[in-house]
């Protein structure tokens, strides 16, 4: 995800309630309202994308893999989904920030530690920005084209754990768990597929992040990660670029899947 963009979902979910908002968008005959299901499920809005994915596939648990400081937690709230988030966040400074905004929700839980192919420890770049924290090293790419933000400036040791030894725990109490799962590695989103095992068996649909250019060293390019995408029983149903260079080639896409017999 682009850095304006972080910042833009940081800076709505801080003020998107506030009165001082609602006043402004009232005098200009504007009123808030959650998303809800586009007519048009193509709509090039990531988020219209998703409200259609969550309502039509009656999504009632988000996997919210690499959640940060809960960005997508809220922008799923504000689509108007009601059900169960559950966040995994490996890095400390974005875990305390993370396991505040859910204390404030019932259905909102958090997990500081990280998924991934295989059980244990590891260690994490912390960068500059805390949107790039990744197993992986920036490329020079990377951080030029984010004027330094994805520098590594420190690291962690954290704990790793496989998708599939955690997904009962993740939906104890839903009778027919429907998961939406949403990578946002930085990198290592098909390490968490490969960890998944039978953690995909409830999975009806998906959203990882795709590399065009290569912003850490050794990721996956999205002409290699689709094709194993599609290989598990997944159909992309919309690309939409994250961010562009300055030569308006796409940097990233979000990836969209679901599966076809899951309605």
């Amino acid at each position: 995800m682009s850095t304006l963009r972080k910042i833009a979902k940081q800076y709505l979910s801080a003020t998107v309630t506030s009165r001082p908002i609602k006043s402004l968008l009232k005098l200009v005959d504007y009123q808030l309202a959650p998303y809800k299901e586009t007519e048009d499920p193509s709509a090039d809005s990531l988020a219209a994308h998703l409200a259609t994915v969550l309502t039509r596939w009656q999504i009632n648990c988000v996997l919210d893999v690499g959640a940060n400081q809960g960005q997508t937690g809220w922008l799923l709230r504000r689509l108007g989904y009601r059900g169960r988030i559950v966040s995994f966040e490996p890095v400390k400074r974005n875990f305390d920030v993370l396991a505040q905004q859910c204390a404030a929700d019932p259905d909102w839980r958090c997990h500081q530690f990280a998924l991934g192919a295989s059980n244990g420890e590891q260690i994490i770049n912390v960068t500059r920005r805390g949107v790039f924290d990744s197993f992986l090293q920036p490329t020079e790419y990377s951080i030029q084209q984010f004027g330094g933000d994805s520098e590594v400036i420190d690291s962690e040791t954290v704990v790793l754990r496989r998708l599939e030894t955690v997904i009962d725990s993740c939906c104890d109490g839903l009778t027919t768990p429907r998961i939406f799962l949403k990578l946002d590695t930085q990198g290592y989103d098909l390490e968490v597929l490969a960890g998944a095992g039978q953690g995909l068996d409830c999975t009806v649909a998906l959203q990882v992040e795709l590399s065009v250019k290569p912003v850490y060293q050794g990721m996956v390019n999205y002409l290699d990660a689709i094709p194993r995408i599609n290989a598990l029983g997944f159909e992309v149903t919309g690309l939409f670029p994250v961010n562009r260079d300055g030569l308006l080639r796409v940097v990233e896409f979000d990836c969209v899947a679901v599966r076809p017999g899951g309605l």
